[in-house]
């Protein structure tokens, strides 16, 4: 059956003539190659990337299709490209660097392909960490606790690279009117859209080779202490205060099913404790959770020290 459907992977390329040419080759390799259309936006690049691009068109005819746009940054990019996509069964994201595994779409296909359409629907799933040698040397975040919008506004396990959605995801984020400079990442936003208005799909097993260098990815594949590592690195440099701001935007645009759902009140009382008492009171009674305990716990730390 999912042999059957047509899958378009949106591409946002900036000067990767390294990579790109083995990753749309990984793509068009997939288990069912002749469904699968790739859409490039590239976003002003000046090396060879368009011209690497041009050349794989003619060796895939009427299977990749190239825009040359101005430079709009990563978010801008793919938001874009998700906003002119239409007339297919799935959407695919896709980074300009990594190596797709051959069951990759075979496999979301077949997750997604099990749930009812009708709904949205996001499919995501963990990822090989690796470097030039394409030597495996770590996994990204699993899943180990349910989905919920209490979980996904403050963290996102499911990357861009990973992710597939049917077209009632692909229309919510459409019909949403957003102002890209208060988003802090657009996979994390995806992830919360599908987590308010469908469901999520995530598959702990890895499809994608990730190119990730160990000295920037410090304790990704590396079990609980390097997971503790992370967290308290992000919330040092200032994600938390960005994804802080995300949340925010996050409860105006989304108000009317926050409070459907029950995490409006929450969600709120997050954004507004300002005072250490005000702090000290919430996370006694916090419904937002990580993936782990040992995560949620750096979480409120993170809120105790203003880092988040």
């Amino acid at each position: 059956m999912t042999n059957q459907k047509r899958v378009l992977v949106l591409l946002s390329s900036y000067n990767g003539e390294k990579y790109i040419e083995a990753q749309i080759r990984s793509i068009l390799n997939q288990t069912i190659a002749a469904q699968i259309h790739i859409r490039i936006r590239d976003d002003g690049s000046d090396d060879r990337t368009c011209e690497i691009i041009k050349r794989l068109i003619l060796d895939y005819p009427n299977k990749i299709e190239l825009n040359e746009e101005e430079n709009l940054g990563c978010n801008a990019g793919f938001f874009e490209l998700l906003n002119n996509a239409e007339g297919y069964d799935y959407y695919s994201l896709s980074d300009q660097d990594d190596i797709w595994l051959s069951s990759k779409l075979e496999t979301a296909l077949a997750a997604l392909e099990a749930e009812d359409n009708s709904i949205p629907l996001l499919y995501a799933s963990t990822s090989y960490l690796v470097e030039d040698d394409l030597v495996p040397y770590g996994q990204t975040r699993r899943k180990e606790r349910d989905f919920s919008i209490y979980n996904t506004a403050i963290q996102n396990i499911c990357p861009g690279h990973t992710q597939v959605m049917n077209n009632a995801l692909l229309k919510i984020i459409q019909e949403e009117d957003i102002d890209l400079n208060r988003i802090y990442v657009y996979d994390s936003w995806i992830v919360n859209l599908a987590a308010l208005y469908g469901k999520i799909l995530f598959n702990n097993s890895s499809f994608t080779y990730y190119r990730q260098h160990k000295h920037n990815q410090l304790g990704s594949g590396a079990g609980k202490i390097g997971q503790l590592l992370v967290s308290i690195k992000r919330n040092g440099t200032g994600d938390g205060h960005k994804y802080r701001e995300q949340v925010k935007y996050l409860v105006e645009m989304n108000e009317d099913i926050l409070k459907i759902l029950g995490g409006y009140d929450e969600l709120n009382c997050f954004l507004n404790a300002k005072s250490m008492k005000e702090k000290i009171c919430y996370i006694l009674s916090s419904k937002l959770y990580r993936q782990s305990k040992l995560e949620t716990f750096i979480l409120k730390i993170g809120i105790l020290a203003n880092c988040i």
